[in-house]
């Protein structure tokens, strides 16, 4: 057997496969792709199955040079090993598969004016047909100035995006939310475990806690800072439980929720009959806890096609981004313990 035999790689099939096993020419295919009005329902079903059967692609390379689209969402991102990120980035992706677009990712490891304007250029570069550019971050001054004008944009979580359409959860009515029921189940004196500075949800969160504080003239003193991580609500709540007269926390995410249960395990102090404890954010672990009622209270922020609470308006720009915003999943919601 000469070397290589019985190893060669199928062809993959092409259009013109799919229009000899749909009965139709390969225009007619080509027609479907573009999701050409001119083609009838009967036969793109049946263009369309032939595509399926067959496993059949697109060259989306090919197709951008006769059509002048890439087919392609650019999306900026910081840090997506962080809960926020990484399910903002999930649903996006699904959501553009959803309408036929795939993503090109750039993840920025540090958040600045040079990071951001170096990640805008690179997707440019790649001649994305739009941009989402999740910026949760303070990165200075008109930090998307390089934009050109002709690329359809929307900023998710940005403070600073002057012109440009943007996308927000609530997050300070998801903070006044939970403190709002702690204070309901009597509670005086509340704790609040924020993000890190230069995040626009850690200011939210903690001007959420403080809004519904203020409204019952409790004090707004107990503030410790952590960094997302569980470490960090581990050693913020050791530094809480100091203050014997703090009887309910408020974790600004899952993540240091769960760090501060741990904390409160060790100093043996009962969740929620001692202590109680609120998280925000809905991650899978805290579901567990939720059910065990050793938390008493989530603010979710989940992957849903709709339903999502928006602080500004935006106009669309475009019929790619606005088939991904429609979609895009963010929400602040709000679920109680049995």
């Amino acid at each position: 057997m000469a070397i290589g035999e019985g190893f060669m790689a199928k062809r993959p099939p092409s259009m013109f496969d799919v229009a000899q096993a749909s009965g139709v020419s390969h225009q007619t295919v080509s027609r479907v792709l573009n999701n050409h009005e001119s083609v009838s329902d009967k036969t793109r079903a049946k263009v369309l199955a032939s595509m399926e059967k067959l496993g059949y692609r697109p060259n989306l390379a090919a197709r951008a040079l006769v059509t002048g689209k890439s087919s392609t969402i650019g999306v900026l991102s910081y840090d997506t090993t962080l809960f926020g990120p990484a399910s903002m980035l999930h649903a996006i992706r699904e959501s553009a598969r959803e309408v036929g677009y795939a993503l090109n990712t750039v993840t920025l490891k540090a958040i600045d004016r040079e990071s951001v304007e170096n990640g805008i250029q690179e997707l440019v570069n790649a001649a994305v047909d739009g941009l989402v550019i999740i910026a949760p971050h303070y990165v200075g001054d008109k930090p998307f100035s390089n934009i050109p004008g002709s690329i359809p944009t929307v900023i998710v979580e940005g403070e600073d995006a002057g012109k440009i359409p943007s996308v927000n959860v609530d997050q300070i009515l998801g903070a006044q939310l939970a403190v709002e029921h702690l204070i309901g189940l009597g509670h005086k004196r509340i704790a609040h475990i924020s993000g890190p500075k230069n995040w626009f949800e850690t200011q939210k969160r903690i001007d959420g806690w403080k809004c519904a504080l203020d409204k019952s003239k409790l004090s707004t003193k107990s503030l410790v800072a952590g960094d997302w991580s569980a470490r960090s609500g581990y050693e913020a709540t050791k530094e809480i439980l100091k203050d014997p007269k703090v009887t309910a926390i408020f974790a600004a995410n899952d993540s240091m929720a769960l760090g501060a249960l741990k904390a409160l395990s060790e100093a043996k102090i009962a969740v929620p009959a001692k202590m109680s404890l609120i998280g925000f954010d809905n991650i899978k672990p805290n579901i567990a806890c939720l059910e065990e009622n050793k938390i008493s209270f989530l603010i979710s922020r989940e992957i849903y096609p709709s339903n999502y609470y928006l602080q500004q308006r935006f106009s669309m720009i475009g019929s790619v981004i606005k088939m991904i915003l429609l979609l895009l999943p963010c929400r602040s919601s709000y679920y109680n313990s049995k």
